[in-house]
Formats: C-alpha cells, structure tokens, sequence
C-alpha cells in the first residue's frame, strides 16, 4: 500500500464557501501547504478507522489530508472557535474497489463518510430490507461514531430513492434537546446491499460548528412556547396576500408571513439572518427578446420612446462619477420596451435597465468587489436615501411605503418596499434597494407583474385558520442559533421557509412544495385497502393525496398533483403526455389515460412505435382500444396490470396508487 501524508491546499466535498450569521464567511483552508510528519497518534488513528468501518488491506492508495479552516472573515465567535483547527480526511482508493473517505475534526470528532465502488448497483435487483431495518444499521452505526448520538441528534425525515432501493435519513442536531437551526446529519443507505454509501454532518456554517460542545451553549429561555406564539400572532401573523403563479398566468389568495425570531429572553423580534444578506440582481427584463440594428433604428424613431442618447445620460446621472457606458441595446417584452445599458469602472462591470418610454429605472447593479466591509450607516439614514432616490428614478406606482422593511449588515443596508394590489400584499413582488457603506445605492430592482387581480381564486379561511394550521405543524418552536456573539435561544421556523396557505388548507413554502407532506397523509379507509402496505410505500416515497379517501374518484387534476404533489410542479406537466389539462382537470381521470400517461412517464412509449409485434389476443375487445391497445399492451408487459381492463372506468385513489406501486417495481 502507498501511503501519503498531505496538509492540503483544499478539499471541495470538506469544505466549501459558506454563510455565516450575519455575514458571509468563507471557511475555507488556507492558502498555505505545509508538510507534516507521520505521528504515533496519526498511525493509531488510521487503524481505529480501518477497524470501524470494515477497510481492508486490498486498497492500493491512502492519503491522509488536512484542512485548516480559514477563518479570516465571518462570525468573531466561530472564528476564534475554529482558529487553528483542521478537518482531518483519511482517504483510501483503488482501481477495482473504488473509492472511501472518512473525515474527523482535529478535536476527534466523526465528521464524514463516504463510499463508492464501481460493482455498487450490481445488487439492485435484491431483496431489500425494510425501512425499520435500515433505520436500526444506521442507528447502531451512528451510535459507534458519535457519543450520545440519541441525545446529539434526532431524526427528522426520510425518503426513499432510485425507486426505493436506496433510502436516506435526515436528522436534526440537538443540545440540551433543543435543536441548532443551522446544523443536520444526512445518511444513505443502500436497501439491497445493506450498505451505509454516505454519512455528512452538514451545517450553515461548514465545518466550524462541529467544533461547538454542549457546553458552549448556555444561554436559557426566560419565554415560553405559549407566549411566543402569542407574540407570533399579534406581531407578525399569516396574512392575506396575492400569490403570483411561476409562469406569470394565473393569481391566488393565500395567506402568509415572513416569521420572525422571538429573542427566548426578552421577546425582542429580530429577522433570521442566519445565512447573512447579500445583494444581488434579477433578471433583466424577463422574457427580453434582443432587436436588431434596422428594429433598433425604426424604433428609436418612435413618437412614445425616449432617444438612445437620452438614456445614456440617465445612466451617467444615476451611475455617478466614474462609470463608462460600454454598451447600449434595447429589449422588449410583452408589455414594454427596455434600454439594458451596461458600464464599466476600474474592471468592475456594472448594468442599468431603463423603461425605454419614460426612463424610470427598472434594476440597477453596481456592486463592487470589496475585500473590507465596515457599513456604519443608521437605518434611518440609509431608508431616507433609498426612499429619496425611488423618487428620483423610480416608480412609486403601487409601492407600500408604510410597509418598508430594512435589514442592515456590514456590508450595507437593504431596503424592501413591498408592493400592494387592492390593500392586498403581493408576495414577493415590488422594490429592492441596496445602500453600500458609502451611502451610494449599488442596486435596485423592482418586480411588478402584469396580471388581472380581479380573477384571483378566492381563499375562504380566516385568519385565525391559517395561524392554527401554521402553528400545529410543529415548524414554530425553541432553536438554539448561531449569532456573532455565540449560541442563543430563539422561538422561530424550525425549518427555513415562509409558510403559505391556500384554499386547501394544505401548508406550503412560496415555491409550493409541501411542508411535512407524509404527516399530512392519511387515509381514513386504509385498513379496507386490498394491499395496504402498497400504499404505505408509497406514502413513504410522496406520493399520495392529502385529505382524501382511497374510494374517492380522482380527478385529472388530483392525478398531476398525486405525481408532482410534494415538488410543487406546474399542471402544465400533463402537456407532456398529450392531455389537455384546461379542459379535462375537473372531469374524473380515466383508466386508459393513467396507463398511456404512466407508460409514458416511465420512458416506454418508444416500444409503443413497433409494429407487427404484438398480440392481439392479450385482452377482451383488443381492437376497440384503439390508439390506446399498445399502451396497454406495454403497461402489461411491463406489470402494470393484470388482463381484467376498463380504459373507461373512471378510477378511484387506491385503483391509481396501485397502478403507480406496479409501475415502480
């Protein structure tokens, strides 16, 4: 065996640039490499791997790599927590059995495992082992690397991969039982060679946390749940607010709230801000479409557009001094015309876009690479600036100036202005303003979109609904969080999302994915089911339908949410398959389109080409299936279904779910 001992430049699957509180922090190694011997204790530890996890003589190469963490910039108190530590990886390799790296603090705490070999799927076609049986692999595992692992860590979810043969474990961090927001250990396991693949602590934070001890917290919560949720309700409650759909077509009620931290001591609101603030510029012009020379030309001619040389003197003037105008063109979508300018200003690129009729600003990014941030502007101050420059260049149109919320760092301040339809928030819509610590204001967007508020789909819950079904999801409780000054109590989301609620109660992140989606299944008739555990596997694997019956019939629609429900995927998913959704999605899906849909999804439909192949006996009244028969044929083939068949039958939940379990085998 070769054997190497490397203090390395980097490791990007150790250490990689990451948010800390307040700040961005880059713990990354540091830029120097410097050799080191082989030690006594280095030598022990290396044959306490072996032994641990099962590392046999036939690797061919060791390397042994460590990572100091850099801890120039980020939180002052990680940094002096981190100061002069490493991340030790131990790592073996070989032609034939692939790759293994097992990595620790250089405290000696566990801190990862990965294994990988190039034979790793020939066992996908075994018997697999059961969840509870994985989960107790994992558990006696974890147990021999981690102290106390049943009071450090507490699982939080699962799910199942590579249509169920793989199955990953996701896990909370605890102190004093109480969990650290920032911090979560993933596992992955293998069902069918009962083989552990990866093991990750990850963090917000990187590796420093790893080095915090339960004694490094010790602050105590003077608030109680029942008073926090009091606070939550009268301070910053869910509200009715207009959803805007991802494609810009369509508008709903819903409620919603950006949730806050309840300081556990006093009470005191603060925003969450564990992964800290950067600027940052949208899109230009959404769906811009480039003109050419001889458009720009006649264009320019037109009586409503400002001149091109206009615009380049808007820019100079919002831009200021410094700045050459490199480039100028006009866009359009479909509601207006645009002049994208871009500038330059000591090698820093900078970008202006331009209502190309009355030149108010549409976005704006002028931000420059800063090695030093030292923002000390009040918040007061930096609001004026930005309010005084919106009416300057700006539209106010729309715009909720009583409702502004600032968030200040190091690096500056950023100012939201949140735009409003019929007294009605528009989530995420509106004005986005950064002042720099020089009091200039490096970057603007505004985000308004052209849609008919007056069809929005209703919502019918109250208030008081909307904060319950919130509040019971158990997402709103005690946290410990990582703040400049070290560890502190907060009452807040235990998971870091805005909570959004619509018409069907059901409870959402703004992209519409299902917050604790199989907690929210469950089937009042699943003992009636004829394979109960069919539907319990496929629970597990997210898919199924929340408040509903298995004897229900299902719609075309519930069908594209029974295969897209947890992702938050568009209906126009269906599209793919051949099927109007717009005229079918209240009609009750019928058996033929689930099998066509299924064979489809499932990348079978090019078998479906082949001609002069098939039986034509395999079903009763083959023929009268028409376009339908080599789907069905397929879908036979492949174990969907038996020979008893109804392309017409309008199909219930359980029927669907089985065809879908079938499917996945």
């Amino acid at each position: 065996m070769k054997k190497k001992i490397i203090y390395a430049l980097s490791l990007a699957l150790l250490v990689v640039p990451v948010m800390a509180s307040v700040e961005k922090a880059n713990y990354n190694s540091t830029d120097e490499a410097v050799s080191v011997d082989i030690t006594k204790k280095e030598m022990e530890k290396v044959k306490d791997i072996k032994e641990k996890f099962n590392i046999t003589e036939a690797y061919e190469d060791f390397n042994l790599i460590k990572n100091p963490l850099n801890s120039d910039k980020g939180s002052a108190y990680l940094n002096k927590k981190s100061k002069n530590k490493t991340i030790d990886s131990y790592q073996w390799s070989d032609e034939k059995l692939g790759n293994l790296q097992v990595a620790y603090t250089s405290d000696g705490d566990f801190y990862s495992y990965s294994k990988w070999s190039k034979d790793q799927d020939a066992d996908k076609n075994s018997e697999k082992i059961s969840k509870d049986q994985a989960q107790k692999i994992v558990k006696d595992r974890l147990a021999k690397l981690i102290p106390d692992f049943d009071k450090k860590y507490k699982l939080k979810d699962f799910s199942l991969q590579d249509d169920g043969k793989e199955l990953n474990f996701y896990y909370e961090r605890l102190i004093h039982g109480i969990p650290l927001a920032s911090d979560s250990l993933y596992v992955n396991i293998s069902l069918t060679s009962k083989e552990i693949r990866d093991i990750e602590i990850n963090s917000d934070f990187g590796p420093a946390t790893s080095f915090l001890s339960d004694k490094d917290f010790t602050d105590k919560a003077k608030l109680s749940q029942e008073n926090a949720e009091k606070i939550f309700e009268e301070k910053f409650p869910l509200i009715l607010s207009y959803k805007i759909s991802n494609d810009g077509k369509s508008v709903e009620k819903v409620y919603h709230s950006e949730i806050l931290d309840i300081d556990a001591e006093n009470g005191k609101l603060v925003k969450n801000n564990n992964l800290g603030f950067i600027p940052y510029a949208m899109d230009k012009a959404a769906d811009a479409a480039g003109l050419t020379d001889v458009e720009i030309k006649k264009i320019d001619g037109l009586k409503d557009l400002k001149k091109k040389s206009q615009a380049k003197k808007r820019a100079y003037e919002i831009a200021g001094d410094g700045y050459q105008v490199t480039s100028i063109s006009l866009n359009s979508d479909k509601d207006n015309y645009y002049y994208n300018i871009n500038l330059e200003k000591d090698k820093n690129n900078g970008n202006i876009t331009l209502n190309a009729k009355n030149l108010n600003l549409v976005s704006l990014d002028l931000l420059a690479d800063r090695k030093v941030f030292n923002n000390k502007i009040k918040k007061e101050d930096a609001k004026k600036l930005a309010l005084d420059f919106l009416k300057k260049y700006g539209d106010k149109k729309e715009l909720n100036l009583d409702k502004i919320s600032i968030d200040s760092s190091k690096m500056g301040t950023y100012i939201y202005i949140p735009r409003y339809v019929n007294k009605l928030p528009v989530l995420k819509e509106g004005v986005n303003i950064f002042v720099d610590q020089d009091k200039k204001i490096s970057s603007y967007e505004r985000t308004s979109t052209k849609i008919d508020f007056s069809k929005a789909s209703d919502n019918t819950l109250t208030q008081e609904e909307a904060n319950k079904i919130f509040l019971s999801s158990k997402n709103f409780g005690l946290k410990y969080v990582i703040t400049d000054n070290g560890p502190k109590l907060f009452y807040g989301n235990i998971k870091n999302f805005d909570p959004v609620i619509g018409q069907d109660k059901i409870l959402r992140d703004y992209n519409g994915e299902i917050i604790n989606f199989k907690e929210q299944i469950s089937y009042p008739d699943l003992d009636k089911a004829r394979d109960k555990n069919a539907i319990l596997f496929l629970k597990d694997m997210e898919i199924g339908l929340i408040g509903r019956k298995l004897s229900d019939k299902i719609t075309y629609q519930d069908f594209v949410k029974l295969l897209n429900e947890s992702s938050g995927m568009n209906s126009s998913y269906m599209d793919n398959f051949g099927l109007d959704l717009e005229k079918l999605k209240n009609k009750n899906i019928l058996e033929k389109d689930v099998v066509k849909t299924l064979v489809t999804k499932n990348n079978l439909e090019r078998f479906t080409k082949a001609k002069g192949i098939f039986k034509e006996d395999i079903f009763k009244n083959q023929k009268s299936l028409g376009d339908y028969e080599s789907y069905y044929i397929i879908a036979k083939g492949f174990g969907y279904l038996d020979v008893n068949i109804d392309p017409n039958k309008e199909m219930t939940l359980e029927e669907i779910l089985y065809l879908i379990y079938n499917s996945m085998k």
